[in-house]
């Protein structure tokens, strides 16, 4: 007679579900979590095989930033899918970071990155400011100029216009570098000069010049590089 353990069922912790409930979100792979959120597979592809092959095509740092429609162009994805896995990755965004909000200074280049790190993993360069009070508080942000890959031409006037406009104080100017390093240029550093002397005849405190990238950010005045 065989032993009562022969026959019983297994504990079904070969499962990511199951796992994930067990040992907590970190022990699966991000195949395995990738493939939770897609749910069931298709007809042709499982869930485990459809996630395989996204992050084949897709690198999971990409992918958290990816389109709906890029996702949903790989095998065995689709727009419903795309969406939810879009939705999930923007959750865990919103869960984990602390942007400044209105009323909040935002003079910390820490700061300003978390407010702008979505414009760090924008496919096209963009320039930005964002608008303070007196004391350094946020009252909004704007992007005034979108370029293509490698440049994003901006004029004083272009770049000033809101802070005029709207009254503001002060302002920071922000623009990302869609390579992912955010090291200065020569135009950026000619542009930053050009900036801050604009700033100053129309009576708007230029308070610094943030580039953001997937790599991280640059401040100009963490670099003393912002002449007082």
């Amino acid at each position: 007679m065989p032993f009562a353990s022969d026959t019983s069922p297994l504990p079904h912790l070969d499962l990511p579900r199951e796992r994930l409930v067990a040992d907590g979100p970190r022990a699966l792979s991000d195949a395995e979590l990738v493939a939770l959120v897609l749910g069931t597979g298709t007809s042709k592809l499982s869930a485990r095989a459809a996630a395989l092959g996204l992050l084949e095509a897709v690198p999971i740092g990409e992918l958290a930033w990816a389109a709906p429609d890029v996702i949903a162009a790989c095998p065995g994805i689709g727009l419903a899918r795309a969406a939810a896995l879009a939705a999930a990755f923007e959750l865990g965004r919103r869960g984990a970071w602390s942007p400044p909000r209105r009323g909040e200074r935002c003079l910390d280049p820490g700061r300003v990155f978390e407010l702008m790190r979505h414009a760090a993993h924008a496919e096209r360069e963009a320039f930005h400011v964002i608008l303070l009070d007196v004391r350094g508080r946020l009252l909004r942000a704007v992007q005034v100029a979108e370029g293509s890959l490698t440049q994003c031409p901006v004029s004083p006037r272009d770049a000033l216009r809101p802070a005029v406009r709207d009254g503001a104080h002060g302002l920071v100017f922000v623009h990302n570098h869609p390579s992912g390093d955010p090291s200065p240029s020569p135009d950026d550093v000619d542009l930053t000069e050009r900036l801050r002397a604009a700033a100053e005849l129309v009576g708007v405190l230029a308070r610094d010049h943030v580039i953001v990238a997937a790599g991280g950010y640059y401040s100009f005045v963490e670099a003393g590089r912002w002449r007082r």
